[in-house]
């Protein structure tokens, strides 16, 4: 085993620079090369300190573990911080990150928005209309409410499925409520602003919310920097895959 990662570490500068790379595990897990047990043992490594919770780790895709280990350590840091909230994910598609976060932190409510049938007529116009970019309705169609939920395999009732395009899939009934972690992953801008207003005022204070696709979607990166313009937060990028953006609430 030691043999075969000495040769992997030798062939890194060879994908460096290209689509895809090798990249070690962080120290703190297990299997990194350079795993540092002292300092996972004194920190709690992946998961708070002295917490019994039975927390699962579930892989993202397996080109996207920066952004997996980045969810992860921000829902550690609210859990050990005792950021009060429920959660909530705007943009769910196949529920990968959806299924990381409910098996990590199944004790809080995960509220989960999306129409669970990919781009609409309305969102496809839309989008034309604020970025002038064009895309199709059958985008990220592969997907149904039933099949995620299946993914998912929720290991309580704290998941709550919310079907239609937001905000107009807020039922009537929602009960007004603090937020401590959001994930805004709808890619377009219309919905990526509709949920930057209906929830940054009602995150609870050093809240997290995090948009997927900064680096990646025209629209999304259009609708953080619109909200944010006259805002105390700082949006700071992040170096996942698509260039998920993170802001902490004030």
């Amino acid at each position: 085993m030691k043999l075969a990662k000495s040769i992997l570490k030798k062939f890194t500068p060879f994908f460096q620079n290209r689509s895809f790379f090798l990249q070690g595990q962080m120290d703190i897990n297990p299997k990194s090369r350079w795993n540092n047990a002292a300092l996972r043992h004194e920190t709690g490594g992946f998961y708070p300190k002295g917490d019994e919770s039975k927390r699962q780790i579930k892989n993202l895709e397996p080109w996207d573990n920066t952004r997996r280990d980045m969810i992860i350590l921000m829902l550690r840091t609210l859990v050990e911080k005792k950021i009060a909230g429920a959660f909530a994910e705007l943009g769910v598609y196949k529920g990968k990150t959806a299924r990381l976060i409910h098996h990590y932190v199944p004790e809080r409510q995960l509220h989960l928005f999306d129409t669970f049938e990919g781009f609409t007529a309305r969102s496809v116009s839309a989008e034309k209309d604020h970025t002038d970019f064009d895309t199709k309705e059958s985008k990220f169609s592969d997907t149904s409410i039933t099949q995620v939920k299946k993914y998912i395999s929720p290991q309580n009732d704290n998941i709550c499925f919310h079907q239609g395009y937001f905000p107009d899939s807020l039922p009537e009934d929602f009960p007004e409520q603090k937020f401590a972690f959001v994930h805004l992953d709808a890619d377009l801008y219309e919905p990526t602003l509709e949920g930057l207003k209906y929830f940054y005022s009602r995150m609870s204070t050093n809240g997290i919310i995090l948009v997927h696709d900064y680096n990646a979607w025209i629209g999304a990166r259009k609708a953080v920097d619109d909200f944010f313009a006259d805002k105390n937060e700082m949006p700071v990028p992040m170096p996942d895959k698509s260039g998920s953006v993170l802001i902490i609430k004030q």
